[in-house]
């Protein structure tokens, strides 16, 4: 017997005593040795330490347990193949495990052996094995409607695989998506947001049919009118894969519009937030392609960017004057209405981050969006939500941006294209000037602005 075996022999020893504090030390050297490079363990150490770790997820002393865990990781480029499967498997196993620590250890343990696989070639057979795995006995898992627990554990671990492998899952990514769908109208809210995490996941390495599956899974259940609660979670994940789906996007723009536009008209401030995110996702991701929309979605970002109904911002003065007469009414108001429970100012901040994508993925269009939501930014600095003004703050930073951007790129335009940018941009500035006076403010004023300082000292705009 080699000294390495001998000492791991020994630890192994150490970790069936009945003293939880030998059990614990023994669990810490182990955990020491396995962290050296240069540890090489036979195939019996093999099979004995991966029994004894397993054995110890089950240890009536949770700092034990924690350890067992810790060692989880490093032992997956220590063993060979085999060993690294039944290790899988067992884990797998507790995740449907009666005791609630066991699956919460061995959830952890999962995520611990996910994290260690190795992406290179030469340890794909071994990713792909363990992947198959895992992903089967997940999918079981999620089906268990009964305890949510299990459901949840199991996304969790399914949107880590997929993150970090998921070209290594593609023969199940069917398989998956046919499982994901019907968690999203789950009774349960968490389920419902951690597979819309999932299919996040999933989407950058799916292929464009299965994406086209999902899309058209998403429209079909939104032209059932589904409650307000099923279609916020719908919206939210389109809005959600269309970030991570890219150029595919573009091919159902024409049907995913319409859909969202509709549900812009809903009373209810949360869809309407998602609704607007939806549509950030689309310009990002497809600005070419949003050209027949954007008049449309212009005209729904400037309403909303207003949509404060709880507040007259026109009223504020006289408020104050008559606030001494109103003091009976408006403690009957404060029992009613608190603005804890005004939500407008998400809709608010989703539209104008609307705003600005088209401003920053547009600048064709600039000229346009100096006539038509300039003027709209300036009028929003009066804002009362201090997190909203700041995105107004940042939109009108990226028009600023992108008007002198036009100066940035000289040896790469020819004479005459470098003129006409260079009209273009007199042009925009002209328009700036105009509607800075318009809004009465002075170029004073908005370089005391931060956002501002590195843009404004290039225009003229002096007063």
């Amino acid at each position: 017997m080699s000294s390495v075996s001998y000492h791991i022999s020994s630890l192994l020893e150490k970790m069936t005593s009945t003293d939880k504090d030998f059990r614990f030390m023994a669990t810490n050297d182990l955990m020491l040795e396995l962290q050296k490079e240069s540890i090489k363990l036979d195939e019996d150490s093999e099979r004995k330490v991966v029994n004894m770790l397993l054995r110890l997820l089950e240890d009536k002393n949770g700092e034990v347990q924690n350890l067992a865990v810790k060692c989880l990781a490093p032992l997956v480029s220590k063993v060979k193949e085999p060993q690294v499967e039944a290790m899988v498997d067992i884990l797998c196993a507790n995740m449907t495990s009666d005791k609630e620590q066991l699956r919460d250890i061995s959830s952890m343990g999962l995520k611990a052996v996910i994290a260690e696989l190795p992406l290179s070639a030469s340890g794909l057979s071994l990713t792909d094995s363990v992947c198959k795995k895992i992903t089967s006995q997940l999918i079981g898992a999620m089906g268990k409607q009964e305890d949510v627990s299990v459901q949840l554990e199991a996304l969790d671990i399914l949107s880590d695989m997929l993150g970090r492998l998921g070209g290594a899952l593609v023969g199940f990514h069917s398989s998956l998506l046919s499982s994901l769908l019907p968690q999203l109208t789950s009774s349960r809210m968490a389920v419902r947001k951690r597979s819309i995490l999932a299919l996040d996941h999933l989407v950058p390495s799916c292929s464009p049919v299965l994406f086209s599956q999902l899309t058209d899974h998403l429209l079909k259940e939104l032209a059932k009118n589904p409650q307000t609660s099923l279609t916020r979670t719908y919206i939210q994940c389109l809005a959600t894969v269309s970030r991570q789906g890219g150029h595919r996007v573009g091919d159902h723009l024409e049907k995913l519009i319409p859909m969202v536009v509709k549900f812009t008209g809903v009373e209810d401030d949360e869809l309407r937030e998602y609704c607007f995110q939806a549509f950030e996702a689309f310009i990002r991701r497809c600005p070419k392609e949003m050209s027949p929309h954007v008049a449309m979605v212009t005209k729904l970002c400037l309403k909303f960017m207003t949509f404060d109904p709880n507040y007259n911002y026109d009223d504020s003065e006289e408020d104050e004057d008559s606030m001494d007469i109103e003091d009976g009414d408006d403690e009957e108001s404060d029992d009613e209405y608190s603005d804890d429970d005004d939500m407008s100012w998400k809709v608010r901040r989703s539209a104008i981050k609307c705003l600005e994508a088209w401003i920053s993925t547009r600048r064709d269009l600039l000229l346009s969006f100096y006539s038509s939501i300039c003027p709209a930014l300036l009028a929003r600095f009066k804002e009362r939500e201090e997190n909203v003004r700041a995105d107004v703050f940042a939109a009108f930073s990226t028009l600023l941006r992108q008007t002198r951007g036009g100066s940035s790129h000289h040896s790469l335009i020819t004479a005459g294209s470098e003129l006409g940018a260079s009209r273009d941009q007199e042009t925009a500035v002209a328009l700036l000037k105009t509607q800075v006076l318009n809004q009465g403010f002075n170029t004073c004023e908005l370089r005391s602005e931060e956002k501002f300082k590195s843009h404004l000292p290039n225009f003229t705009l002096t007063v």
